[in-house]
């Protein structure tokens, strides 16, 4: 029971609109095979936090006593810095939860990161958006909820 919580919970974040639920992440399973990655956003660094301690491990498979508490332990420490330091790619380098919790994250940060192409990945994915003509153009205003859609399916 507690597997189809957490996915119908990852499910709800997936689907926030992140101007609203500014703090999120790029996520997917750790299998080389399990290419789909989905942004999944939340109000604030604490929520994100609980999910990337409770819920991404458990969706991936990583039960209580079957290494939750291990990868807990040791990513804690880590997560808890997000408050002290914020979403630094080097921290997010250091989370590394694919090699103990059955999933990657791609990319931590806001929204507002994101859609002001802070990060290479934010430079990728607005580029991608704006198309060849205005690569390395910002997000012109009015678009936020066509880029937020472009977002939302998953990405691979």
């Amino acid at each position: 029971m507690a597997r189809t919580t957490d996915f119908e919970s990852a499910a709800v974040a997936h689907e926030q609109d992140p101007r609203r639920y500014p703090y999120g992440y790029l996520t997917g399973g750790s299998d080389e095979l399990a290419s789909v990655r989905v942004f999944v956003w939340f109000q604030t660094l604490d929520e994100m936090i609980k999910s990337l301690l409770d819920v991404e491990p458990r969706v991936y498979g990583i039960e209580p006593r079957r290494g939750l508490e291990a990868f807990q332990a040791r990513v804690r420490p880590i997560l808890e810095r997000l408050h002290d330091e914020g979403t630094s790619e080097s921290l997010l380098r250091e989370f590394a939860p694919e090699t103990d919790g059955g999933f990657v994250v791609e990319w931590w940060g806001t929204y507002s990161e994101l859609r002001s192409a802070r990060g290479m990945l934010g430079r990728e994915l607005l580029d991608e958006f704006l198309g060849e003509e205005r690569r390395g153009q910002l997000l012109p205003e009015g678009h936020d909820t066509a880029f937020i859609d472009f977002l939302r399916p998953p990405a691979c």
